[in-house]
């Protein structure tokens, strides 16, 4: 049992990594990037309370009723257009904060 406790506890560590990364880099869209980190946290139980996924936490929540890239194609563009100026607005106002959250993930979990 061990075993599979550390293997669950590596890829958590290794996905946490790569978001990060792809996050940081805009690999990835800045509101998906958020609520997988925010998400991640729940891979391990130790991490449900880390101060370094907080801000992902406050960030994902406050964008909670943004559609997911499948839901997209079920909402109005009127929606739509409002939840990528609400989601660009929220990106200016968080990236600097953002990458060095990222940083200290990348960092903490490498």
């Amino acid at each position: 049992m061990h075993g599979v406790d550390e293997t669950l506890r590596l890829e958590t560590k290794n996905a946490v990594v790569n978001t990060a990364r792809d996050l940081a880099h805009r690999r990835t869209p800045f509101i998906e990037g958020i609520r997988l980190l925010a998400a991640l946290r729940f891979s391990d139980s130790r991490l449900e309370n880390d101060p370094d996924f907080m801000l992902f936490v406050a960030i994902a929540s406050e964008t909670d009723h943004h559609p997911s890239p499948e839901v997209r194609k079920h909402c109005s563009q009127a929606w739509l257009e409002k939840c990528d100026s609400e989601a660009l607005a929220m990106h200016e106002e968080h990236v600097r904060l953002v990458r060095l959250a990222c940083d200290r993930l990348i960092e903490r979990f490498s």
